[in-house]
């Protein structure tokens, strides 16, 4: 009978939009939020090598440079060659 075969055209629909509706709520696994920040492992042991060498002997080197041209500055002393200052801009613009 044609009433029949609506019902159960019906029934199909409204039972698949009921299997439609419990996918879409069925939750993703979670995925980092796009102001969360995540750093990966090899970025992990960049940083903590780097604070080790900001920390370390690194600064005293370092301290003892920026005093020496300090002082080469104030006597005169200090010379840079235009050449070389040159070169080194224009290699890093390359």
């Amino acid at each position: 009978m044609i009433i029949s075969n609506y019902i159960q055209a019906a029934t199909a629909l409204f039972s698949n939009q009921k299997q439609t509706a419990s996918v879409k709520n069925v939750k993703k696994a979670e995925e980092p939020k796009a102001t969360e920040f995540v750093m990966s492992s090899e970025a992990k042991s960049f940083s903590q090598t780097l604070a080790q060498l900001r920390g370390g002997a690194a600064d005293s080197t370092r301290a003892d440079r920026v005093e020496a041209l300090r002082q080469q500055i104030a006597n005169g002393k200090y010379h840079v060659d235009s050449q070389t200052l040159a070169a080194d801009m224009l290699a890093m613009r390359y």
